[in-house]
């Protein structure tokens, strides 16, 4: 995954700043749960993670936020708590403090769909 974030880094389609804050949120999420590197999800999560700080860091974040209904799952999800807390954590090492409610939906979505992606891995 450093490796891809890397690539973006030198492409010039993340900075710096998103780059290094990924590399923390990597180690967070690793930490917690236990999910391959190649998985699709991962990569598209972290990816997004990436872009999406830029975006909120030049205030050109996205204007329209997740489905209410797809918002609804995950709230009523019984892992919700544990998602909560991890998407702060990732949020803290990313250093984004404030993030408008439209591009945080996306970011909490990704973290639920990894906790569903590590639960699949170990039901395998």
């Amino acid at each position: 995954m450093e490796e891809r974030l890397d690539l973006l880094l030198r492409a010039n389609v993340i900075t710096q700043q998103a780059h290094s804050g990924c590399v923390k949120a990597l180690a967070i999420i690793d930490q917690q749960l236990s999910i391959d590197h190649s998985s699709e999800q991962y990569q598209m999560a972290l990816t997004h993670l990436a872009r999406a700080a830029d975006r909120v860091r030049q205030n050109e974040a996205v204007e329209e936020g997740l489905d209410q209904d797809v918002l609804d799952e995950i709230l009523d999800d019984p892992n919700y708590s544990a998602v909560l807390a991890l998407h702060q954590r990732v949020l803290d090492a990313m250093e984004l403090s404030s993030v408008p409610k439209e591009e945080e939906s996306f970011l909490l979505a990704n973290i639920y769909a990894l906790f569903h992606v590590a639960e699949e891995g170990q039901q395998q």
